[in-house]
């Protein structure tokens, strides 16, 4: 009788084990989507609308409730991107998701969702990247080590003058130089922020490693899309 539950005790054990290993929380579960078709990779002219049309046609996310970009792009010396990395937050099936995309320079796109536990109160995706997908790349200088594009959001009241050596509203595919715009809103907003690769890291002989902010760095740019324009509390034009 001993041995009868002294097996019957390790099946339980072996299987809880098994059960453990095999068993993700809903908390981290994580969907890969099939890789999509090669997005197109004209130079100047990196895929953003593209990346969100197929990210709606692979995942199915509740559109109304998409919220919240994040979007980080690099550039060669050349004006082609090499890799961009993309996601917003949207629900599937009422519960709230991150979704995300990894784009390869040859335009092979990877798409995937983890699920989330809270919803971010940002605006929808959507406009920044269309504000994005408008600015003329063509135009920017790319730098001798290429750029970076950012778009950030903020939450926080702030002001950008001549402290600021670019900064600029994008209107009707056009960079429109700005002179000052303030923020004092209790939405949040964004900004696409575009600036070269920083040159190897200068170590003085204190051995502090030297670097520039953003506002430092004169070719930096610095974007405010439409949304944000009509959010500001101020916007002075040069």
């Amino acid at each position: 009788m001993k041995d009868r539950w002294l097996a019957l005790g390790i099946a339980i054990v072996v299987a809880f084990v098994l059960w453990r290993a095999s068993y993700v929380s809903p908390a981290y579960e994580t969907i890969d989507y099939e890789t999509v078709p090669v997005l197109p990779v004209e130079r100047y002219n990196p895929p953003i609308i593209e990346i969100w049309e197929a990210m709606e046609e692979q995942i199915p996310f509740d559109n109304r409730t998409a919220r919240g970009a994040r979007l980080d792009m690099s550039f060669d010396a050349n004006g082609s991107f090499t890799v961009i990395r993309f996601h917003f937050f949207a629900d599937m099936e009422g519960e709230p998701w991150v979704h995300s995309a990894f784009v390869l320079r040859n335009g092979s796109a990877y798409l995937s969702s983890q699920r989330l536990d809270y919803r971010p109160p940002h605006p929808h995706p959507l406009g920044v990247l269309a504000a994005v997908d408008s600015i003329p790349f063509s135009e920017i200088s790319y730098g001798e080590r290429g750029m970076n594009l950012k778009v950030f959001y903020h939450e926080e009241n702030r002001t950008y003058d001549d402290t600021y050596k670019n900064i600029y509203a994008i209107e009707n595919g056009t960079l429109r130089p700005l002179k000052e715009i303030s923020f004092a809103t209790t939405e949040a907003w964004h900004t696409i922020e575009i600036y070269p690769f920083p040159e190897p890291a200068e170590i003085d002989p204190n051995n502090n490693r030297t670097s520039r902010r953003i506002d430092e760095n004169p070719e930096a740019l610095v974007v405010f899309p439409p949304r944000e324009i009509g959010l500001a509390e101020r916007v002075v034009y040069t």
